[in-house]
């Protein structure tokens, strides 16, 4: 007997125990829940499942590392071995993470958009579809997702908080906020949701409520995946620098934001992140800046992403360790890139490099030529409005200006 899974849509290759456990892992997916390494055994117990494998794929390449494509690979294998039984669907989503496997994300994302017109049910595909679009800096194709959500899945958790944040990465803050507190009426446990109205009020300069608000939320963060968690922590900590709490936000840097799984870049990059801004803020951070440097040098060569690159490659200039050796394979990796993908490292993921570079040293005149012709532009580095802004703060240091809080610019 073939399995459908919670949106009723059929799976080849699953019998009714996998469709169980697949639909436990959409669950633990669209809600950030701690569980979703339990998927791996499903797959391993399902070899003909191709949509199965393909997720147990994506959820190990979402690590962001090299790690996460070594792991990828098993999964890979028995995706590609079961496809030719793939129905339609299945057959999209491998597509996709096939691009994946291949790092052509703008190849990974036409997939997803494909699919999720075709079968705007499958609520999953439409997630993975907004992970891709905001790695890319697509906010028209995050908000695309958003909306079939929203109209397909009305009143059902998670949707309303993945139409409010891709609304309020459109500048389209008064109806991110409505759907961002409808998410949170259907369901208080929608961590993502609370990520979207914190972002609202941040870009909006309402850091005393936005500190309330994630305060109010915090005590649901501990049943959650690592991810969100952090990440929360993260937007937390930003309203404390807002309201001149710098040692508060020390504070969550130490107790939420870093150790807990030093290996794990997205860890990495809100380290950097928070660390970035307490210094140009005049904070002295002690040795902190260490341990993160020593873990973004152990990712030079990968280039996943250019937002993380920038981050690691200011870790690593902030400790002088091998500042110049990253930025020239960063260059390389640059000109290895063809289509969009070499437009946005070629012209300005490497140039954005350099800036970095030159800020850390000291070279703030040329820093400020490099970074302030690129502004306009950084939002294709991928990272939302509220995580570039340190790129905004450092351009203004470099200026001699307050680079203390703004709301963001709408072109940014």
């Amino acid at each position: 007997m073939t399995a459908r899974d919670c949106f009723d849509l059929p799976m080849t290759g699953a019998d009714p125990e996998a469709g169980a456990g697949y639909d436990a892992y959409v669950a633990e997916f669209l809600g950030y829940g701690p569980n979703l390494r339990d998927l791996f055994a499903v797959a391993d117990a399902s070899p003909g499942a191709p949509l199965i494998n393909a997720h147990a794929a994506a959820l190990h390449m979402a690590f962001e590392g090299a790690e996460g494509w070594a792991f990828a690979r098993p999964y890979l294998e028995r995706m590609r071995a079961a496809g030719n039984r793939a129905n339609g669907r299945e057959k999209l989503f491998c597509a996709a993470v096939e691009a994946w496997a291949a790092k052509d994300f703008f190849a990974a994302l036409a997939s997803l958009d494909e699919l999720t017109v075709r079968w705007p049910a499958d609520l999953c595909a439409i997630k993975w579809g907004q992970y891709h679009a905001f790695n890319l800096g697509d906010q028209a194709a995050l908000l695309r997702f958003g909306q079939r959500a929203s109209v397909v899945h009305e009143g059902a958790p998670f949707a309303h908080g993945m139409i409010a944040f891709a609304l309020e990465q459109n500048h389209r803050l008064a109806e991110a906020e409505d759907h961002g507190l409808r998410a949170a009426e259907i369901s208080i446990d929608d961590a993502w949701a609370h990520h979207a109205l914190a972002h609202i009020m941040d870009a909006q300069g309402r850091p005393r409520e936005g500190a309330r608000w994630l305060d109010h939320c915090a005590h649901v963060w501990d049943r959650k995946g690592i991810f969100i968690r952090e990440h929360n922590w993260w937007h937390a900590g930003l309203f404390r620098l807002a309201l001149g709490r710098d040692e508060d936000a020390l504070a969550i840097y130490d107790e939420r934001l870093w150790g807990e799984w030093p290996e794990f870049p997205q860890e990495q990059i809100g380290a950097v992140s928070m660390l970035w801004r307490l210094e140009l803020r005049g904070l002295h951070v002690g040795e902190r800046w260490k341990p993160v440097a020593d873990q973004a040098r152990a990712r030079a060569g990968e280039h996943v992403f250019p937002f993380h690159d920038l981050h690691y490659l200011y870790a690593l200039a902030r400790n002088d360790l091998d500042t110049e050796g990253f930025l020239a394979s960063m260059q390389r990796h640059a000109q290895s890139q063809t289509g969009e993908a070499g437009k946005v490292w070629r012209d300005i993921a490497a140039p954005a490099g350099e800036a970095i570079v030159d800020f850390a040293a000291g070279r703030r005149a040329d820093a400020a030529d490099k970074l302030g012709a690129l502004l306009p532009r950084l939002h294709r580095i991928g990272g939302s409005h509220a995580q570039r802004h340190v790129f905004e703060e450092t351009y203004a240091a470099c200026c001699g200006e307050d680079f203390g809080w703004t709301p963001h610019r709408a072109a940014r």
